[in-house]
């Protein structure tokens, strides 16, 4: 049999904890975690002697921007201390970035309820085959001028702007066609190369907008659940950055030390480019149907020998 504990206050540090009690205490899923598949089953450790009725309702949402939908509301039967309660498949592939799930528990007649969020989604099979960047490699210590002749005229093209990518043991380098346009080019990348929607979410963005001038943005961002909603706050990416116009090309030197990865031969990273325009729209992306803010969406960048 399980017993209920109850704690008296203690004094602690000035702040007074009152005694409380659980009768219900979810184990599976946990918050910020990703399941790899959409089959919902939630395992909870209940306390049977001190819940009257034996049943509890548990309801599954999911939540977006502050907007909730209910995907289902059961009312399951309390048989053992270990509880195990199924919703089976929920015909969803992947919930990540701003949306996420929401799991609330209540015992009917009783003040014992709470919720579990945000729970993700990844079922990877989609994402197994994404696009694959190659990067060239070049001399430890070479000059920026001789990394554009480097990589030469063989760009990756997107209807909006055309780069390559090279690297050395000191930076990463980011090779830009100059391009005459108000859209923001973001090269995004995921050193976890995680390929999960929560436990894995963007690291550092370099924004680049390259017309009359140049200006360059690294940023990051801060992620937390805030009125019913996932916000992620940009915020400054401390860096070293550097970049050098040459010609009608634009080099931009990101050293690894600022993006806590370290590089070796065959190393892959989580990689993709979004186009934004004015309004801060993703207007294209590389790979197609990326998402921002979920690094499972993105493609590979792979350190070529």
């Amino acid at each position: 049999m399980r017993f209920r504990f109850a704690l008296p206050a203690i004094l602690y540090c000035g702040l007074i904890i009152r005694g409380f009690t659980q009768a219900v205490s979810v184990n599976t899923p946990l918050p910020w975690v990703s399941l790899r598949n959409d089959t919902i089953t939630v395992r909870a450790q209940i306390d049977t002697s001190a819940l009257k009725k034996k049943e509890i309702t548990i309801t599954l949402l999911t939540v977006n921007k502050g907007k909730s939908k209910l995907i289902a509301d059961k009312t399951f039967k309390i048989t053992d201390p270990s509880g195990e309660f199924s919703f089976g498949k929920i015909k969803k592939g992947l919930i990540g970035g701003e949306e996420y799930l929401q799991i609330k528990w209540a015992v009917k007649g009783t003040e014992e309820k709470g919720a579990v969020e945000p729970i993700g989604i990844a079922d990877l099979t989609p994402f197994t085959n994404t696009d694959t960047v190659r990067s060239i490699r070049v001399a430890d210590d070479i000059a920026l001028k001789d990394v554009v002749t480097a990589a030469g005229d063989k760009l990756m093209q997107t209807n909006k702007a055309a780069y390559s990518i090279a690297w050395n043991k000191k930076a990463l380098y980011v090779i830009l066609k100059k391009f005459s346009s108000k859209d923001t080019i973001k090269f995004s990348l995921d050193g976890k190369t995680g390929k999960n929607a929560f436990l894995s979410y963007p690291d550092r963005f370099i924004n680049l907008f390259f017309s009359d001038t140049v200006i360059i943005r690294a940023i990051r961002y801060k992620r937390e659940i805030r009125k019913d909603s996932l916000v992620y706050t940009p915020e400054e990416w401390r860096n070293e950055i550097t970049h050098e116009v040459v010609g009608d090309k634009l080099i931009v030197c990101v050293p690894w030390y600022d993006t806590g990865m370290i590089p070796f031969e065959e190393r892959t990273i989580g990689f993709a480019v979004f186009v934004t325009d004015e309004k801060g729209k993703t207007v294209q992306s590389l790979p197609t149907n990326a998402q921002i803010f979920i690094p499972a969406t993105w493609g590979i960048l792979f350190l070529h020998k």
